[in-house]
């Protein structure tokens, strides 16, 4: 069975990482790159500020928290898992696209992508975004949701993960979330 979820993970994330174009090449690396969503995460942060006043500084903290939490479970797993990634597998070496950093370069990122800890972070963002920072209109959730979609695919466009790696890592981010923020509720506190 693990056999053939894995073939139609390889499948999944050939068909996808295919559908690409030299000019969306430095675009999906832009996009993948964490530092130029800092403006995002600041306007985000400032909202749930003028939302929240003082109760933001305590959401903020479980953010980062949550954030920290993703990401190091992430870094735990693909250091047990140790599934490689697709920029590393010898087999897809001629049929995966990669791209070229700016450096010239190929982007390949680390060994090992299982999983996606870009992919658990967005999606531990999104949520917050949904639960706290949103006002729960329908475009600021589908904007969201959008960008964390965005992200995941931008990361198999690069050849760094499998499809799966990616949806991995949104349930996991999904569960991280959850888990801190009911738990944090369920302790008797108030957000």
């Amino acid at each position: 069975m693990l056999d053939t979820l894995s073939h139609w993970d390889t499948l999944v994330t050939l068909f996808l990482n295919g559908l690409h174009a030299s000019w969306l090449d430095p675009i999906m690396y832009w996009i993948s790159d964490r530092f130029i969503w800092i403006p995002l995460y600041l306007f985000i942060l400032i909202i749930t500020i003028i939302k929240w006043k003082k109760r933001s500084m305590v959401l903020i903290l479980l953010l980062v928290l949550t954030i920290t939490l993703s990401d190091q479970s992430c870094n735990w797993l693909k250091k047990n898992t140790k599934r490689l990634r697709p920029s590393h597998t010898i087999e897809l070496e001629h049929k995966i696209h990669l791209v070229e950093k700016s450096d010239g370069e190929v982007y390949r990122g680390g060994q090992y992508g299982f999983p996606s800890a870009h992919a658990s972070n967005a999606m531990v963002f999104a949520l917050f975004v949904f639960f706290f920072a949103g006002n729960r209109k329908m475009w600021v959730l589908l904007a969201i949701f959008f960008w964390a979609a965005l992200l995941g695919y931008s990361r198999i466009y690069l050849g760094v993960h499998y499809w799966l790696d990616v949806e991995s890592g949104y349930l996991l981010g999904a569960i991280c979330f959850l888990a801190v923020f009911w738990g944090f509720k369920n302790l008797r506190f108030k957000i």
